[in-house]
C-alpha cells in the first residue's frame, strides 16, 4: 500500500515538473508596427517585437529568424542568437520556413545541403543536392542521381527504386514517391516499394489510410498494402486526422467528414468547415457568418462569434473580434484578451 502511494506521488511530481518545464510562446504583432515578437500565455512580450520575418519555435527551443543584413539565424526562448559553426546558411521553405525537427534542421551551405543540430554544430555534412526535414527518425536526401534515407547519425540507405524524381517525408513509416512518368506510390523505411506508383496523386498515411487519386479524377483511400479501403468516389479530400479519425471530403457540392467505416457526416449549420486540429475544427456559421469551432459530432463547442480564427494547437487558438486578435482555450474562454494586430499558433517548448 505504501509503495503504491509513493509511486503515485512520484508520478504526480514528475508530471508537475514536466508541466512547469514547458514554455508556451506565440508570435505576436502589436498595433502600430510591422514587426513581430513573441508573447507568453499571459500576453506579455518575452521577446520584443523587433523582427520583420520570424517563425515558430520548435520543441527544441529555437526559432528561425531572417533579416537582410544577417541572413538566416536562430534565437533561443530568451531572444539570444544561437552561435553556429556555420556562419552563412539558408533554410528550407516548405509552406513556411522549416526550423528544427527531431533535433536537426536542413541547412544550405556552399551549394549543398547538410544538417545543423541544436548545439549549432554541422551534425551531418553538407553534401546533398536535396534534403528534407527529419520525420519518424529519417530524412530524405539526394546525392547525384540517387535518393537515400538518412538517419540521425548520417547513415544512408539507398532508395532502390528506378525513375524516382521526388520523395516526401515519412508518415506511419511510409513515404510518398513520384516517378518520371508523374505517377505516385509509397516506399518503406528500407527504401523499397511498398505500394506501386500508379496514381495521379496521393496523400500521407494517417490512422492507417492514405488517399489516392485515379486518372479519372476520383479519389479513394488505400490501406498499407495498397488495397482500396474506400473505393474512389470523392472529388476532393484531406488526410485522415489521427485524433478524431475523420477526413474532410467532398462528394457533391458541399464538404463533409468521413470516418474509417465510410460513414459521412455533414455540418448542417456551416457555410464552410475545415480539417480537425486538436480535436476541433474551425467553421463558419450559416446564421451569422461568423467563426466558431465544432467537434467530431458536428456540434458547436465554441459558438460562432468571431470575425476570424486560426486552428487549435497545443490547446489554444487565436481568435479575432473586430480588428483585434486574442487567444482562447477549448472552452472559448479568453486566455489573452484581444489586443493584438495579429497572432499565430501557440508553440510548446520542452
Amino acid at each position: 500500500m505504501r509503495k503504491n502511494l509513493l509511486l503515485t506521488i512520484l508520478i504526480l511530481l514528475l508530471l508537475t515538473i514536466n508541466t512547469i518545464a514547458q514554455t508556451y510562446l506565440i508570435q505576436a504583432k502589436p498595433f502600430g508596427t510591422r514587426l513581430w515578437g513573441y508573447i507568453n500565455l499571459q500576453g506579455d512580450f518575452v521577446i520584443e517585437a523587433r523582427y520583420k520575418k520570424c517563425y515558430e519555435f520548435s520543441e527544441s527551443g529555437f526559432a528561425p529568424i531572417y533579416d537582410k543584413r544577417n541572413g538566416f539565424y536562430f534565437i533561443d526562448r530568451s531572444g539570444v542568437k544561437m552561435q553556429t559553426e556555420v556562419e552563412k546558411f539558408k533554410l528550407k521553405s516548405l509552406f513556411g520556413i522549416t526550423g528544427f525537427n527531431e533535433g536537426l534542421v536542413p541547412i544550405f551551405v556552399k551549394n549543398a545541403w547538410g544538417y545543423l543540430n541544436t548545439e549549432g554544430k554541422l551534425a551531418i555534412e553538407a553534401k546533398y543536392s536535396k534534403a528534407m526535414p527529419f520525420k519518424e527518425g529519417y530524412a530524405i536526401v539526394k546525392s547525384g542521381n540517387n535518393f537515400y534515407l538518412l538517419d540521425k547519425i548520417g547513415n544512408e540507405v539507398l532508395v532502390q527504386v528506378s525513375g524516382v524524381v521526388e520523395i516526401k517525408s515519412f508518415s506511419e513509416q511510409l513515404a510518398i514517391y513520384k516517378t518520371l512518368k508523374g505517377l505516385y506510390g509509397f516506399i518503406n523505411v528500407k527504401g523499397e516499394v511498398a505500394i506501386e506508383a500508379k496514381y495521379k496523386s496521393v496523400g500521407y498515411f494517417n490512422a492507417g489510410l492514405a488517399w489516392a487519386k485515379t486518372f479519372d479524377g476520383k479519389i479513394g483511400y488505400l490501406n498499407k498494402v495498397g488495397e482500396w479501403a474506400m473505393e474512389p468516389q470523392f472529388i476532393a479530400v484531406s488526410d485522415f486526422n489521427n485524433e478524431t479519425q475523420l477526413a474532410r471530403i467532398k462528394k457533391g457540392e458541399n464538404w463533409a467528414y468521413l470516418n474509417l467505416e465510410g460513414d459521412i457526416f455533414y455540418c448542417n449549420d456551416c457555410i464552410s468547415n475545415t480539417e480537425f486540429h486538436d480535436g476541433l475544427a474551425k467553421a463558419k456559421a450559416k446564421a451569422n457568418e461568423k467563426f466558431g469551432f465544432i467537434n467530431s459530432n458536428m456540434e458547436w463547442v465554441i459558438q460562432p462569434q468571431y470575425e476570424g480564427v486560426r486552428h487549435f494547437k497545443n490547446g489554444y487558438a487565436p481568435a479575432k473580434v473586430g480588428l483585434k486578435w486574442g487567444l482562447i482555450d477549448k472552452q472559448g474562454n479568453w486566455v489573452i484578451e484581444p489586443l493584438f494586430a495579429a497572432l499565430k499558433d501557440v508553440e510548446v517548448i520542452n
